[in-house]
């Protein structure tokens, strides 16, 4: 008995040494000493959040507690080094029972290759109130690889360190010049159900098009609420993009005319803001079981037919630059989703397909 007692206390011992010794040959670095505006942001000095302070006071409490969460955050840098360490806290859930802990509150690491070319790292994680991933990165180029690590999608993240090998350089880069691609939306938007924050449709997008993207999406919560629109039309953008349907279900309150009140301010909201504003609008994507559940089907049609009245409405009377992204353009399959609701990375990825086929349209007028 005491032989193997002997031999699980070294390895103990040996194994602490090699952490210590490995954190030691780390050095450490705070992006936020450096930026005050990371990838994702419409505000400068938010930390890791989405919405400034003060909207704390004007939104309801719901959309204040989930800007806390850094969905579509990035954060973007040079460098040299052959492995990487990130450390960092959470303050949520670590998991939920239809997304896995890598996507609600993990990071998630993308090389660049090439002119245009994105690959991904794996890395080794460790998940607690204290977060940590461990990559092996490959050879760089002279003057090191630019990278993008995404941040948590459904959690909080604070105290977030990058820790290279010593000998090691990195240079954080500040937030794109480009105007941004604005999305508000719902949990869809946000990320749920993604399996790593990499794979949320919007970050995607933002790799296919090469335009920053600023993920104002709220689970539960893309309501078309003028006191969030008021934040949405404070970042100038190069186009402002309404996907919020799924959260709008007709009831005794979302009424065919409530619904539609709602879609008109808030495109004239943004009008009234940004006079030559792109604004695009996009159908219910629908539900993989609407085939087979009338009620549920009923729901994403009748949403659409009511939001085509209103583009067709606001068209007439010659709104200039509105468009529409349809159902049937989104074309989730039938095996895209998780729950009948929130795409899986692969029906995240014929979502993303969609939006980049129509925003190249759009955009290059």
């Amino acid at each position: 008995m005491k032989r193997p007692l002997l031999l699980y206390l070294l390895f103990v011992v040996w194994n602490s040494q090699v952490s210590a010794q490995e954190t030691n040959d780390y050095l450490w670095h705070n992006p936020l000493e450096t930026l005050t505006k990371i990838e994702g942001q419409g505000w400068s000095n938010l930390g890791y959040n989405r919405l400034p302070d003060t909207a704390k006071t004007v939104v309801r409490n719901p959309v204040w507690s989930l800007s806390r969460h850094a969905s579509g955050l990035s954060i973007r840098f040079m460098t040299d080094a052959d492995s990487l360490q990130i450390a960092y806290e959470v303050g949520g859930n670590i998991a939920m029972n239809h997304m896995p802990a890598t996507g609600v509150s993990g990071v998630d690491l993308y090389g660049k290759h090439g002119a245009d070319k994105w690959l991904w790292y794996r890395g080794k994680n460790t998940f607690g109130d204290t977060v940590q991933f461990d990559y092996k990165t490959t050879k760089s180029p002279k003057g090191g690889r630019e990278y993008q690590l995404y941040l948590p999608l459904y959690n909080t993240c604070k105290n977030l360190k990058i820790g290279i090998p010593k000998g090691s350089a990195i240079t954080f880069l500040p937030q794109r010049k480009e105007k941004p691609i604005v999305v508000y939306g719902t949990s869809i938007a946000q990320g749920a159900c993604a399996s790593r924050p990499g794979m949320a449709w919007t970050n995607i997008l933002g790799r296919k098009l090469g335009y920053p993207v600023v993920n104002l999406g709220f689970s539960g919560n893309g309501r078309l609420e003028p006191e969030v629109l008021k934040f949405v039309t404070d970042v100038v953008a190069k186009i402002y993009v309404l996907d919020c349907l799924p959260n709008l279900s007709p009831n005794k309150t979302n009424t065919e005319s409530e619904i539609k009140k709602r879609l008109r301010k808030s495109i004239q909201h943004i009008r009234s803001e940004r006079p030559e504003a792109k604004i695009l609008l996009a159908q219910h994507a629908g539900y993989s079981d609407g085939e087979v559940d009338g009620n549920r089907r009923g729901v994403y049609e009748t949403l659409n037919k009511w939001t085509t009245d209103v583009f067709i409405e606001l068209e007439r009377n010659g709104m200039r630059n509105l468009y529409m992204l349809t159902k049937n353009e989104i074309n989730l399959s039938n095996d895209a989703f998780v729950d009948g609701t929130h795409p899986t990375d692969f029906g995240m990825e014929q979502y993303a397909k969609a939006y980049a086929i129509k925003l190249n349209g759009i955009l290059i007028k």
